[in-house]
């Protein structure tokens, strides 16, 4: 007997092709049917959806809840309907954490949790190992940050790398991808991973290449550099034999968004030469970091001690201030804190009008407030076209990412996150499919599921077929829509019926069960794997 049965929904089962009128049945944590609903047979329950979408649950393709489900609930992506998110990105994650350099890797991450926690877990299998015990409401497909591994190595310095300190981050590559990760990940505008030169990058990659794993990567410069970064990336996948992901693809500032197209076409250059790259993005025309990363490069080096001195020092100030105005292409009135919880009132507010009020210049008044809340404050920067957005969106082997830290919507210490936080995947459906057409519904459908499930190797998820998974979403497609808003980002989505994750609801009819079903997937290494 089938535990639930799904009727009278729009069947559009992840593969890209028509959606088809139909009734889903599950058994236990699997898709037990797949039909017209007349031949099911008997149900412990059945739920008439009247014609909506149902789908495969959702999959972020790039997500940084790894550094906030622990102090936080993913509330904010499953309300979505994401059921898999991608984690370990932009060239950090939790683990692994090296003996000797321990204590200075935690002390640079301020996102995480109670620090007693950092206590349970060295390596990235037993950081896996307490995610199971400890359960989440979603799954999770990990990655391991290149920039922690290098400053579990090497620290926070800007050195290359000796051939003793090179093989050991090469060890530790090896390592996590023998206990399951998916591949690594970069950071290349975040130091310490920043400080890696592409050779040292193509020595990392070439063992992950070894167990047919990714490289995805925030690339070295999405500004004016953003050729020269693609083509860096494309030049690491064609010497490592990695399969690359470019992470959250765009153009940043006026001035180079007519690089776009060119930085696309030469990712189409590299696959029709079969190489293996795509890309992944977010449907807003605003990014999202840190503070500090406003900071020349050379200010990072030796971590958060000496980021400290030096934005105490006047002399230093001044080197610093000279960089930023002959490097950055933005300006400080498209820079809004969304998040300080040191000083709450500059939260919602322009860098230019805090500095206005201050009378300081743009840059002074950063250095000022990193000092006076120990750099933690996050930034939303309106730096995109959204022409460019469309465009990116539309190329076929793009996926879908959040690029966020998760939370729950009565989150009251959280700030104004960017909305992606709370609206990525309902925009696209909302505004990218039904408002501007610049997608079709099951296209788009293909990109959050389907083509992100086949990309990472999940045999069983991203699609709907009998005996796979049951990771399902039940949503309107005339209603569904992201409400977060800049000005008010703690916002769920609307149009969302259910939303499914093994079999088990976490959304019923709208309402939060808080269950908590999700797995820990790990990528199994191909038999006789190399990493020399």
């Amino acid at each position: 007997m089938l535990d639930v049965l799904i009727t009278n929904g729009w069947i559009i089962d992840g593969q890209g092709g028509p959606g088809f009128r139909g009734s889903v049945g599950i058994q236990g944590d699997r898709i037990a049917y797949l039909g017209t609903g007349s031949e099911a047979g008997p149900a412990k329950e059945t739920i008439d959806v009247q014609g909506q979408v149902v789908c495969p649950g959702l999959i972020d393709m790039h997500s940084h809840a790894d550094f906030s489900l622990f102090k936080r609930s993913s509330a904010s992506l499953y309300h979505q309907g994401v059921t898999t998110a991608v984690v370990g990105q932009c060239g950090d994650s939790p683990s692994p954490l090296l003996e000797g350099t321990r204590r200075e890797v935690i002390s640079n991450y301020n996102a995480l949790a109670e620090e007693d926690l950092w206590r349970n877990w060295d390596s990235l299998k037993s950081y896996l190992d307490f995610l199971t015990r400890r359960g989440q409401s979603i799954n999770l497909v990990p990655l391991v940050g290149q920039g922690t591994i290098r400053a579990g190595v090497m620290g926070y310095g800007s050195e290359h790398p000796s051939r003793h300190q090179l093989e050991a981050m090469r060890s530790q590559v090896a390592q996590a991808m023998e206990q399951g990760a998916f591949g690594i990940s970069t950071g290349l505008i975040y130091p310490p991973g920043s400080f890696a030169g592409t050779e040292e990058l193509i020595e990392l990659a070439s063992v992950v290449a070894g167990y047919d794993g990714f490289y995805f990567s925030h690339i070295r410069g999405e500004g004016r550099t953003l050729l020269e970064a693609v083509s860096e990336a494309i030049r690491i996948g064609r010497e490592s034999g990695a399969r690359v992901q470019i992470s959250h693809h765009k153009a940043c500032w006026p001035r180079n968004w007519p690089l776009q197209e060119r930085a696309l076409a030469l990712i189409d250059e590299a696959r029709s030469s079969g190489l293996d790259v795509s890309i992944d993005a977010y449907p807003y025309t605003a990014a999202s970091t840190g503070l500090t990363n406003n900071l020349p490069e050379w200010a990072h080096q030796g971590g958060k001690p000496e980021i400290l001195n030096r934005l105490a020092d006047p002399a230093t100030r001044r080197r610093m201030t000279r960089d930023i105005r002959e490097e950055w292409d933005g300006s400080w009135d498209k820079v809004m804190i969304c998040r300080s919880p040191n000083e709450r009132s500059f939260e919602g507010r322009f860098v230019a009008d805090l500095a206005r009020d201050a009378g300081q210049p743009g840059e002074e008044w950063v250095f000022d407030a990193l000092l006076k809340t120990d750099l933690d404050i996050s930034i939303v920067l309106f730096l995109l076209s959204e022409d460019n957005v469309a465009r990116v969106l539309k190329k076929p082997y793009a996926t879908i990412g959040s690029d966020s830290y998760t939370c729950a919507a009565e989150d009251s210490d959280v700030g104004q996150p960017h909305p992606r936080t709370f609206g990525t995947f309902p925009r696209v459906l909302g505004r990218y499919v039904r408002e501007l057409g610049a997608l079709g519904l099951e296209e788009a459908i293909h990109k959050m599921t389907g083509l992100p499930a086949e990309r990472l190797g999940l045999p069983e998820r991203g699609r709907i077929r009998e005996s796979f998974l049951a990771d399902l979403l039940v949503f309107d497609p005339g209603k569904i829509q992201d409400k977060a808003t800049f000005a008010e980002p703690l916002q769920y989505p609307e149009g969302i019926a259910h939303v499914i994750c093994n079999g088990q609801f976490l959304i019923r009819d709208g309402m939060d069960l808080h269950h908590h079903p999700g797995r820990v997937l790990t990528r199994q290494p191909p038999r006789n794997s190399a990493h020399s």
